[in-house]
C-alpha cells in the first residue's frame, strides 16, 4: 500500500539540494506512456506502470485498489532479469507476451512512436519501527520519441513524496494527517507515477 504526491521544484533546487549529496540512491527508470483510449473510457493507462528500471530490466506494477483518501494498492507481476534495451523494442514486447499482457501490448502499440519517459531520481528513503517506508526522491524528467529519441517539451523537475508499507493493508489515516500537515504549504492530489506522467506529458502536448 502506498500514499504518494508530486509537486514542482526548479532545477536549482535539483543541483543544490540533491546533486550535492553522495549518499543518496541514484538511477534513471524509463517510464512508457501508455495511451488512453480516443474516449477515456477506462483507467487501464493509470492502472499499469511498465518501466524499465535503471534503464535495464523490465518491471511492471498493477495497480489492484485505489481508495477514496487516495492510498493505492500496486501489485509488481513482471519482473524480468534479462537485460534489455530501450532500443530493443521487439524484445521488450516479447517479454510482455510471454506474461499474456496481450492488452498491455495492443495499447502501447495503438500509436506510433511508443512514448517514452527518462526519470533521473535521486531518492532518500528511511524506515520507521511501524514497518513503514518514507521515501524523497527528485525526479528529472524528459518525455522522449521512441522512434527517433527526440526530445518532446522541455525538461520538468519534481519532487515525490511516498508513505508505503510492504502489504495491503490500510496506512493508519493518523499517519497520513501528519504528513499532509508537513505540507500544508502546496496542493497534495495523491496520485500514483503512470497518472502523474500521463497527466504531464498531456500538459505538454496541449500547450
Amino acid at each position: 500500500m502506498e500514499y504518494r504526491f508530486f509537486y514542482s521544484i526548479n532545477e536549482d533546487i535539483m543541483n543544490t539540494k540533491w546533486k550535492t549529496r553522495s549518499n543518496l540512491e541514484n538511477r534513471t527508470d524509463i517510464y512508457f506512456i501508455i495511451p488512453a483510449t480516443v474516449n477515456n473510457s477506462d483507467d487501464f493507462h493509470f492502472e499499469h506502470g511498465l518501466k524499465l528500471r535503471n534503464k535495464k530490466t523490465l518491471e511492471l506494477k498493477i495497480r489492484e485498489k485505489r481508495f477514496s483518501n487516495g492510498q493505492e494498492y500496486w501489485l509488481k507481476t513482471i519482473h524480468s532479469n534479462k537485460r534489455l534495451n530501450i532500443n530493443d523494442m521487439h524484445s521488450i514486447l516479447k517479454v510482455l507476451k510471454t506474461s499474456n499482457e496481450n492488452k498491455l501490448i495492443e495499447r502501447l502499440t495503438s500509436s506510433e512512436p511508443i512514448i517514452l519517459c527518462y526519470a533521473s531520481k535521486f531518492r532518500e528513503q528511511t524506515k520507521t519501527i511501524d514497518n513503514l517506508t518514507h521515501e524523497l526522491t527528485c525526479l528529472h524528467l524528459k518525455f522522449i520519441r521512441s522512434n527517433d529519441q527526440s526530445q518532446i517539451g522541455n525538461d520538468l523537475f519534481f519532487e515525490t513524496v511516498c508513505i508505503e508499507r510492504p502489504n495491503s493493508k490500510l496506512i493508519d489515516e493518523k499517519i497520513i494527517e501528519k504528513l499532509c500537515q508537513e505540507y500544508k504549504t502546496i496542493s497534495i492530489n495523491p496520485i500514483g507515477y503512470p497518472e502523474f506522467l500521463f497527466q504531464q506529458y498531456q500538459q505538454i502536448i496541449n500547450q
